[in-house]
């Protein structure tokens, strides 16, 4: 059965690679993904760490690999966007303007993510395999196959993916490690815990992971077991606990190496730097503004150069933006986030046939009359898995980084392990309770099958994917992915009129053959244009995001503070044309804003004359709308 179980979770995870890469081309380049490539791209060509230093230098350059042997139009370097550090002007050039081959990088780049989600499943399967045995391996891997979560975010060039693998490949190498101390073993934690480092700044968290194990390893068993270079044996609690302290001290030194490494061994972020003329698109002064005990660290960190500048600011990047973002949860809107984010997306964007799996595989625990000695061993056996949950749930409800549900994904493996304990109901004959746990996986892989190929809107049954707008959006839901979608609705809907775009993500419309004026939308507009944009009637085509005003400076519902600072605007607008003034430039977008939201306010009380990929609500708008939109009054609750 163990090879024939190890075949199965082969061919189950060729599946998973298929189902999560074959929707590419259905898919325009999601929000963070012209940054993570272009930067991935630029660390191997030019041995510079200026692009996007914040996000992970291994996802980004792992993703860029396959593109490196191709005869690709980069930028050129001699240009301000290269010079300020503008990830997002030159991926714009890269990916839309020197006539490269977009769909094929796109495909090439999350290939290779997807890769790092096949090595995430083997994971899976392993540790269900080893805590129920091969049955329960067989379906932890078939679930994992399936989520929609893993196949959403698996196979996009971002680095959610990737931190997933390492914090569970860092656990799983330091319980093995202290287990038994060999230098092999040692060799692996220190590899697992250095990529982890370089791919996501959320690594800290396995400190407390790690002491977690430390203490439980220690209490639970006064012997370990080593081998070359080691002694044989090391008996007595405070000598296991000394050994590995003193192990943990080295993978941490090897884990500094792999850091070293990933920026090819150099401190400066610069190549070539030049003072007044070369810097980060956002300065080490905005990063350092709030002050605080970590911008100490910081400093102290540059101060002696002990690990490479592109990586101590990915740090301070991180650190200074993700405490406060915006962010929407069912109608409200917040800076600092909501204890209650990710719980209720975890809530309603996993099927809910894995919590009946859970549940039943619970029932089966506690039906087993198992002696207190027996209990404890199979604690310990979880110890790792029950480490990385805690610790990791522990951070994420605390964060005020609620912008999308995939930030939770490094618990996912632990939840599809504990579903894999249902599959101890699976006997023959079969009874009731295994009959229930088959029904459950069918339904599991057919909710996947139905939502496919937007995996990213899937929501189950308690919200639905049609109105899940209106409960959360951004990376949870819209990520900018579904452009090629909307072109197929205007090809089997040609409109006899103008089209007005509001679009939240990094494509590009007119690439994709989407002829409109953009409205609204000009902080995610990477083309250059004027601003207020002129509103007219027409068919208006919007993201969900943008319907939501999440991102806007009209943010959040319209109510009576809103229409005061629009009648500011408004008259503010009026007095220019009167003297032939001008409006700046920012002036111009706040204004487009808010008369966007206004607008958008007018429609909430309109059914959509469509709803595409669940992202983009479309209505058809008359030039008299659009007037009485902006200028006659508006109920305002």
């Amino acid at each position: 059965m163990r090879r024939t179980a190890v075949i199965l979770a082969a061919a189950l995870l060729g599946l998973y690679w298929w189902m999560a890469t074959s929707v590419s081309d259905s898919q325009c380049t999601t929000g963070d993904e012209i940054a993570h490539l272009t930067a991935g791209y630029s660390y191997w060509k030019t041995d510079d760490y200026r692009l996007q230093p914040e996000n992970g230098n291994l996802p980004q350059r792992w993703a860029a690999i396959p593109l490196l042997h191709r005869k690709l139009a980069f930028p050129t370097l001699d240009q301000t966007a290269w010079r300020i550090s503008d990830v997002w002007d030159l991926g714009f050039q890269w990916f839309y303007e020197r006539g490269n081959d977009l769909a094929s990088m796109l495909r090439a780049g999350r290939g290779m993510i997807c890769l790092l989600g096949v090595a995430t499943g083997a994971l899976v399967f392993l540790w269900a395999r080893r805590l129920h045995g091969d049955k329960g391996g067989i379906l932890a891997v078939a679930l994992f196959a399936f989520c929609p979560t893993m196949l959403a975010n698996g196979a996009l060039i971002t680095s959610d993916m990737t931190a997933t693998l390492m914090f569970i490949a860092a656990i799983t190498a330091f319980w093995a490690m202290a287990h038994r101390l060999t230098a092999w073993r040692l060799l692996v934690f220190g590899m697992a815990l250095g990529l982890l480092c370089v791919a996501k700044f959320s690594a800290p968290l396995i400190a407390p992971m790690c002491a977690i194990l430390f203490a439980v390893r220690v209490a639970g068993k006064d012997t370990l077991e080593a081998g070359w270079p080691f002694p044989r044996g090391v008996t007595g609690r405070m000598r296991v606990a000394l050994s590995l302290v003193a192990a943990t001290l080295a993978a941490c030194a090897l884990a500094v190496g792999v850091i070293w490494a990933s920026y090819g061994f150099k401190y400066p972020m610069f190549r070539h730097f030049e003072p007044n003329r070369v810097r980060s698109l956002v300065g080490w002064d905005v990063l350092e503004d709030q002050g605080g005990p970590f911008v100490t660290i910081f400093r102290f960190a540059r101060a002696h150069e002990l690990l490479p500048e592109s990586y101590i600011y990915g740090f301070a990047h991180t650190y200074r933006f993700s405490r406060y973002r915006k962010s929407f949860l069912n109608g409200e809107y917040r800076s600092t986030g909501w204890a209650s984010f990710f719980p209720y997306t975890t809530a309603v964007k996993t099927p809910l046939a894995l919590f009946g799996l859970m549940a039943l595989a619970a029932l089966f625990a506690l039906s087993r009359r198992r002696a207190a000695p027996e209990w404890r061993e199979r604690a310990y056996a979880w110890s790792p898995l029950l480490s990385l949950f805690c610790v990791y749930w522990g951070f994420m409800l605390t964060s005020g980084l609620n912008i999308g549900h995939r930030h939770i994904m490094p618990v996912y493996p632990v939840l599809l392990v504990m579903a894999a304990g249902a599959a101890a109901w699976i006997e023959r004959p079969l009874r009731w309770t295994g009959a229930c746990v088959a029904a459950l996986a069918v339904w599991f892989a057919a909710e996947s099958i139905w939502i496919r190929p937007h995996y990213l809107a899937y929501f189950n049954e308690i919200v639905g994917p049609t109105d899940a707008w209106r409960h959360v959006v951004d990376s949870s839901l819209d990520w900018g992915q579904d452009l090629p979608s909307v072109r197929t609705w205007l090809d089997a809907h040609p409109p006899d009129g103008p089209v007005l775009i509001s679009y939240f993500g990094s494509g590009d419309i007119g690439y994709y053959g989407i002829k409109g004026k953009r409205i609204g939308d000009a902080n995610f507009d990477l083309r250059q244009r004027s601003a207020p944009a002129v509103l007219t009637g027409g068919l208006w085509i919007i993201s969900v995001t943008q319907f939501q005003q999440v991102y806007t400076e009209a943010r959040g519902p319209w109510d009576m503070a809103k229409e005061a600072r629009y009648r500011q605007l408004l008259a503010h607008v009026v007095a220019l044309e009167d003297t032939h003034g001008k409006l700046t430039y920012q002036e111009g977008v706040t204004f487009e804003e808010f008369q966007f939201a206004r607008l958008c306010h007018v429609l909430r009380s309109r059914k959509p004359l469509a709803e595409v990929a669940y992202t983009f609500l479309i209505f058809q708008v008359s030039d008299d709308d659009v007037v009485k939109a902006l200028y006659e009054p508006v109920a305002i609750p």
